[in-house]
């Protein structure tokens, strides 16, 4: 099976390779860290229906060996650049002698489908052996098709008093579809469920292998378009993460927008101040490095940050 190597990924940083209808390999643009720098990595399926991260081989023809437990990468030798690499025998291989057909790419995406009318796609984005959304959630209702409140930000008696899941009320269109919809914490914890079927909040130690895996430096998490952070503060994004600068929400204003921008964990503390809350995973303009709370630096449910999900 002969997969031609992509190199637009506006689509969507992970690319299925597709023949007769079924995935045979996947292909992901993705930061390594232990190289710092980006490259194109095509894997196998495996057994399990999911790529073989200890069988890739990137678009120079270097091996890349992922060690699952301790998230990190073997990358050998590069060599030529290629154009075509093979599927053969559940392995990628630069050549092939035989006859082969050419299979197609389609992006890997979430389709988060709720209730009537909520309907979302969502951009995957590798990150060590993680897989993330490379997008803000967007959701208004829950998975199950129940709504979530919306609650505008001149109503903080009203957030305040919420237990049962909110998000903060846009009308702007376009910042919503770059920056999505912060929610209160009680969205994480409800059991009607906020991430897309088969994803979850991730915890406090699926942040922390995100924060290594990355690379650790903040630059490397944030978008770097235009308009997403104030000048100066703009990242390099390597790791394809995008994070926007949404700033967060509590005691009825905005602070940080353009400059610094929180996601929830779904991690339970209590903090220094005995107030029970989540963990958090946050982005500042000005830090050097990416911040993962610990125990005592929880934030309580009344809250207003961003979601991303991770791959179960």
């Amino acid at each position: 099976m002969a997969v031609e190597i992509p190199t637009d990924f506006s689509t969507g940083w992970v690319q299925k390779v597709m023949a007769d209808g079924k995935q045979v390999a996947e292909v992901a643009k993705e930061y390594i860290r232990s190289i710092n720098r980006q490259v194109v990595v095509i894997y196998p399926m495996g057994a399990d229906g999911r790529a073989d991260l200890t069988k890739g081989l990137t678009s120079t023809g270097a091996s890349v060996v992922w060690d699952l437990d301790a998230n990190t990468a073997t990358v050998g030798e590069e060599g030529n650049a290629l154009s075509t690499v093979y599927v053969a025998d559940g392995n990628i291989i630069s050549s092939y002698s035989g006859e082969t057909t050419a299979a197609t790419l389609q992006p890997d995406v979430i389709t988060d489908n709720r209730g009537l009318f909520d309907r979302n796609t969502y951009k995957i984005v590798k990150i060590g052996t993680q897989y993330w959304m490379a997008e803000n959630l967007r959701a208004t209702c829950f998975r199950d098709g129940s709504s979530i409140a919306s609650i505008s930000s001149g109503e903080n008696a009203a957030w305040k008093a919420n237990t049962t899941g909110a998000y903060l009320a846009s009308t702007d269109y376009d910042w919503l579809q770059v920056a999505g919809y912060m929610y209160n914490g009680y969205c994480v914890t409800s059991e009607k469920g906020i991430a897309p079927e088969g994803w979850e909040v991730p915890s406090t130690e699926q942040l922390t292998k995100l924060r290594t895996a990355g690379g650790l430096a903040a630059a490397n998490f944030k978008a770097s378009d235009f308009g997403m952070w104030s000048e100066g503060m703009t990242g390099n994004n390597i790791t394809g993460f995008d994070a926007v600068a949404t700033g967060t929400y509590a005691n009825g204003d905005i602070t940080g927008l353009y400059s610094d921008t929180y996601f929830w964990g779904s991690t339970v503390s209590t903090s220094w101040l005995r107030v029970e809350g989540l963990s958090t995973l946050r982005v500042n303009g000005t830090a050097k490095n990416v911040a993962v709370s610990g125990p005592d630096d929880c934030h309580a449910y009344t809250f207003g940050h961003s979601i991303r999900c991770v791959r179960k």
